[in-house]
């Protein structure tokens, strides 16, 4: 079992929240491809060693979040050295990022539509009696 992130991996997640969420914005308004297409940073995971960042995104249209994600894997070294720019005074090794689909949000509509086609509760016929 994974332990859970120490109080200096939280900070140092909620910053690299932050910092991605402006470059992922500055991204797709630079990037032709990602015109029309709403990318939001949702949470963001650190190594212990502070080395790796894992960055979940949700994209809006849903269709198109397996593009915007390979495509902002595919920009990494940019994103990395945008990162760089800012965190460079508060890290010793800058850390590699990686991007990927938030799932958490559509398993939650997955769910509520399983839901709401759910028969509806029967009138229990011993209560009745």
């Amino acid at each position: 079992m994974a332990r859970p992130p120490n109080l200096r991996q939280q900070r140092f997640a909620s910053e690299m929240k932050r910092y991605l969420s402006d470059i992922v914005r500055e991204a797709t308004d630079e990037l032709p491809e990602l015109s029309g297409v709403l990318v939001e940073v949702s949470d963001v995971r650190v190594t212990s060693d502070l080395q790796q960042v894992r960055a979940y995104l949700l994209v809006s249209p849903v269709e198109k979040q397996t593009f915007a994600v390979r495509l902002l894997n595919q920009h990494h070294k940019t994103i990395r050295y945008r990162l760089a720019q800012q965190i460079r005074n508060q890290v010793k090794v800058m850390p590699t990022v990686q991007f990927f689909a938030d799932e958490v949000e559509l398993r939650a509509r997955r769910v509520e539509e399983v839901l709401k086609n759910l028969p509806p509760p029967g009138k229990d016929e011993s209560s009745a009696s």
